[in-house]
């Protein structure tokens, strides 16, 4: 009897080192399952918050470029507006502009404040490259006065 006992209670602790042992894996085999679950996940979502941050970025030069372009507008607007408000206020001076081959934006500005024409030379700068003119400035002889705009002049003296 002795020998029977021991045998069964050998018996039963293998079965219930067996049950023990199932068990183990099951847990971790499902631990495991649902860790890959969320690493899956997790690079998910890094690859759609990638997407948004790209889409946030265009969206925000989107934006600066229409502010831009909505300052450049309210800017030639409110010249437009001073300038038809006190065309008598001025007096007006005519000039010839020559633009001889080489000449650039920042000579031509130059030349056109100094005979009266415009007030602010770096203004008519900014407006010409806002515009994207400087490079479409044509050689020739060009009759200004100082009544005309900033659009007037650069309609005159550029290649549309």
């Amino acid at each position: 009897m002795k020998r029977a006992s021991i045998r069964s209670l050998g018996i039963g602790l293998f079965l219930a080192g067996a049950v023990f042992q199932i068990q183990h894996l099951s847990i971790s085999g499902e631990i495991k399952s649902s860790h890959a679950i969320n690493e899956g996940a997790y690079d998910k979502s890094q690859a759609e918050l990638k997407i948004v941050k790209q889409q946030l970025a265009q969206l925000q030069l989107n934006l600066e470029n229409v502010k831009k372009e909505n300052s450049t507008v309210v800017n030639a607007k409110n010249e437009e507006k001073e300038d038809k408000e006190s065309p008598s206020k001025k007096s007006t001076s005519n000039s010839i502009l020559i633009v001889q081959p080489g000449m650039n934006s920042r000579e031509i500005s130059s030349e056109l404040e100094s005979t009266g024409i415009i007030q602010n030379k770096q203004d008519f700068e900014d407006y010409l490259d806002a515009q994207n003119l400087t490079g479409r400035i044509q050689i020739g002889e060009y009759e200004l006065d100082s009544s005309l705009t900033m659009k007037q002049i650069a309609e005159k003296i550029t290649k549309k």
